[in-house]
């Protein structure tokens, strides 16, 4: 049985590719799979479940690669695990590639050239915030419920599955319940202090849970937006009682 966490590099830059696998296997702390392209990325995933062996935990993920698009591969990972810390190592620094690159399920964003030290503290801010999350047993407001050990939400008989940052976002919400959460608390709880300026990471994430959450995501009822200030999340039960019992 593996006992370290296992990272794939995605990557077709000879140079770049070879200084992560290298740092990343000092201290032998992780096992590093290096791939070129996008379909022998996608084909060491299948081996490891072909061989039974857990999911990769953490992916560095190019977008350059010589086969494909690596935005096209984001949605890809995701269907093989949501618990997946996906973190884009690019070139391109245009917001564009950035916002689609979170709204199709990236955990981070990184642009070259970059400083190796950089890397490695995302990195394991990323692995921090999933190890304490996982870890604070599950927040019951109503009928939802946030089960920490499967990361899915529970709202009444539905169950809804939600990545690392999907579940890091509501489990502020939900513990937060009915109150108004600033953007910049959610921002540097989920992302650090060093991304202070990049907002709308947070309005897209946001924007992810409503489609998951809500009947329809342009008109939403539980996941509400507080203009200039952040956002407030809504469960009718649990809300009107605690509205009814801060008035008496």
């Amino acid at each position: 049985m593996e006992n370290k966490l296992a990272i794939l590099v995605v990557e077709d830059d000879l140079r770049i590719g070879r200084l992560l696998e290298n740092n990343l296997r000092l201290g032998d702390t992780y096992l590093v799979d290096w791939e070129t392209s996008a379909a022998a990325a996608q084909r060491a995933v299948r081996q490891r479940r072909a061989h039974e062996r857990t999911p990769y935990s953490v992916v560095f993920l190019d977008l350059g690669l010589p086969d494909r698009d690596g935005l096209d591969l984001i949605p890809w990972f995701r269907t093989q695990s949501a618990d997946q810390v996906i973190i884009v190592v690019s070139a391109r620094g245009n917001e564009a590639d950035k916002i689609q690159a979170f709204q199709l399920g990236a955990d981070d964003y990184l642009t070259k050239p970059f400083h190796y030290g950089e890397l490695m503290a995302r990195l394991q801010a990323h692995l921090r915030r999933v190890h304490v999350t996982t870890n604070e047993g599950a927040i019951v407001r109503g009928e939802w419920r946030l089960d920490d050990s499967r990361r899915v939400l529970v709202i009444g008989e539905r169950e809804i599955l939600l990545t690392n940052k999907e579940y890091q976002l509501m489990r502020i919400l939900l513990r937060n319940c009915g109150t108004i959460v600033p953007s910049k608390r959610i921002l540097n709880a989920i992302w650090g202090h060093t991304h202070e300026e990049h907002t709308h990471y947070v309005r897209i994430y946001v924007q992810r849970l409503r489609e998951k959450i809500e009947s329809d995501a342009s008109l939403p009822q539980f996941l509400l937006t507080e203009l200039g200030i952040g956002y407030r999340l809504v469960v009718p039960d649990f809300t009107e009682k605690q509205s009814k019992t801060s008035r008496d």
